[in-house]
This record gives C-alpha cells, sequence and structure tokens, in this order.
C-alpha cells in the first residue's frame, strides 16, 4: 500500500483527535467505486483476530487478512480541495482482482 504524504498528515490528526498515541486504524470497508472510494476507518489500538497490519512509517492500518493481497496495490491519498472529492480517497490499479467496493478479490 502507498500512502501519500497528504494523507498521512490527515490520519496522524485524526489520531490526534481521537486521543491515540500512536497513528492505527481498523480498515472496514470502502464507500464508493473501483476507480476512487472512501475508506471506512475507525481508531484502533490493536489488530484483532483474522486481520494483518500495514504499516508505512507511524502509520498502522488493520486490514481483514483476505483483503490484504489487495490492498497491496492501493493508494490512500487525501483531497483537500474545498469542492468534490475532498477527504481520504483508496484506489486501484485497474487489474484482475477488482476492489473491497466491487466485491473483487
Amino acid at each position: 500500500m502507498t500512502i501519500t504524504e497528504a494523507a498521512r498528515e490527515r490520519l496522524r490528526s485524526l489520531a490526534r483527535r481521537a486521543g491515540q498515541d500512536g497513528v492505527c486504524f481498523r480498515f472496514e470497508g470502502v464507500v464508493g467505486t473501483c476507480r476512487a472510494s472512501a475508506p471506512l476507518l475507525k481508531p484502533a489500538m490493536a489488530a484483532d483476530d483474522g486481520e494483518t497490519v500495514v504499516e508505512i512509517d507511524d502509520i498502522r492500518i488493520f486490514v481483514p487478512e483476505e483483503q490484504r493481497e489487495m490492498m497491496e496495490s492501493a493508494t490512500l491519498d487525501y483531497d483537500s480541495s474545498p469542492l468534490f472529492g475532498r477527504g481520504l480517497n483508496l484506489t486501484w490499479p485497474h487489474g484482475v482482482r477488482g476492489c473491497p467496493a466491487c466485491g473483487g478479490g
């Protein structure tokens, strides 16, 4: 998984607002399409059974094991523009596996 610097800063900000010492989130799915989806992330302290840890710098995201391979090719970005697209966005290269938005995998 690739996490852009803008997304890292946003995740760090969200973790501080949640009162977390570390920057850890649980991935619970997406809302959107294969082209771009808003990730459903919740603050978390540790991975649950059946989850794998995606760790980039000080960012840790707990992902269901069955979506691990799909998430390896994902890019998490943050768009701060005042209109369309604002917020965290998760994208995947188009390929055989699909994405969580379309149930691919």
